[in-house]
């Protein structure tokens, strides 16, 4: 990679090669490592590698490798430095999808997707802050969303170009997304530019930023949303299918339109926070996945959930974009990095454990509806915490 040159980057080539690297990230790291695993459990599943029970216990397991990765991001940028922890985990989620080829059951299966979920946090965690760190603070807001665009056009494909992958067997497609990493992460590497030890952490002697109100607070609201869109990411299209009795073919083209959705509009919500500021945009984004998430709640006819899959798309993740930018207003340009992880672990133990909290009480109710009602409630409070009133005058240092 290249570590030379410390300097912002102002010409618009040079801001362009850093925003596919934060796209990179983004969708390397959950993009694919997370989001590609859902199309392929039913062809595990025909192909004999694992059983249902398996397959979710699969998806706790990457949960853990997140929450872990999220965890041990920031120790191990400052003991690598940023360039080489990035280097070191694409190579690991990379590793993670062409094992995960080979067909060797469970227990191998599970250790590689506790990998993916591991490297995949740590790519998140630093890619962004690191990109944001040499970025002038007028295009934080492109940046951000180009980061995020990355994880929603992982969402698009797994409703699209998985499939087709899937159709010549389960190694074959775990391998066509470890040559589709090989290349990102070539390209990535590339473009790289080793941010300035400035842009990271406080200059020497001064104190760390301090955990202000708004930082809690930032903190608090995107732990809810981690509950926040649990329903939809994991039951959605069941609901859709089965309880509504759509078919799987209407639940899939939901899911389609929502990967769409989330690859096309954070680079925009990111473009007009930049204009009106992260706090009044996110306020606004949060309200509308509340309404996303609340909306089959209140409103059960089947032809009518476009309106909630459409929203969600819209904001999903885009409000996710958004909480960065907003970490990088509260945090300044010495803090970010830190707020951000504090706030990636966070979400990573929230979503661990909510997850398991909703599918119990699903096991229990076999119910979806109040599944909904809860994560919209939190998103409510979560909505509140992030309110603009609650907002100190914004300083991008």
């Amino acid at each position: 990679m290249n570590d030379s040159g410390h300097a912002l980057v102002s010409d618009r080539g040079g801001i362009r090669r850093l925003a596919f690297v934060g796209l990179a990230g983004g969708l390397i790291g959950v993009g694919i490592c997370r989001f590609a695993f859902t199309p392929l459990v039913p062809v595990m599943i025909g192909e004999g590698w694992i059983t249902p029970v398996e397959a979710g216990y699969l998806g706790a397991i990457n949960f853990a490798g997140y929450f872990l990765g999220a965890v041990m991001a920031w120790p191990l940028q400052a003991r690598l430095g940023a360039g080489r922890a990035v280097r070191l985990n694409l190579l690991l989620c990379l590793l993670s999808l062409a094992a995960a080829a080979l067909p060797l059951g469970y227990p191998w299966l599970a250790v590689w997707r506790f990998v993916a979920g591991y490297g995949g946090a740590v790519l998140i965690v630093l890619v962004g802050p690191a990109v944001l760190a040499l970025t002038p603070a007028a295009h934080w807001g492109a940046i951000t969303g180009m980061i995020f665009t990355g994880v929603g056009a992982g969402v698009a494909a797994t409703g699209t170009l998985v499939p087709l992958l899937a159709g010549l067997g389960a190694s074959a497609a775990w391998l066509g997304l470890a040559g589709a990493v090989l290349v990102l992460s070539a390209l990535a590497h590339a473009f790289w530019r080793e941010p300035p030890e400035e842009g990271l952490t406080p200059p020497t002697g001064e104190a760390p930023a301090r955990m202000t109100l708004p930082a809690i607070l930032l903190c608090f609201s995107y732990a809810t949303v981690a509950i926040g869109i649990a329903p939809h990411s994991v039951l959605w299209v069941d609901y859709l299918a089965r309880e509504l009795s759509l078919g799987i073919a209407v639940g899939g083209a939901h899911w389609t339109v929502i990967g769409l959705l989330a690859a096309a509009t954070p680079f925009a919500l990111g473009r007009i926070a930049d204009r009106f500021g992260f706090a009044r945009v996110l306020a606004v984004a949060m309200v509308i996945s509340t309404v996303a998430t609340l909306f089959p709640v209140a409103v059960q006819a089947p032809d009518l959930q476009i309106v909630s899959s459409v929203l969600f798309g819209l904001t999903m993740p885009g409000t996710v974009a958004l909480f960065a930018g907003r970490a990088g207003e509260v945090g300044g340009r010495h803090g970010q990095r830190r707020l951000w992880w504090l706030m990636t672990l966070f979400f990573a133990l929230t979503q661990a454990g909510g997850f398991y909290g909703l599918s119990a009480l699903f096991e229990a109710t076999h119910a979806y509806l109040p599944l909904f009602a809860i994560a919209g409630a939190i998103l409510v409070v979560g909505t509140v915490a992030v309110l603009p009133v609650w907002a100190r005058a914004d300083e991008r240092r």
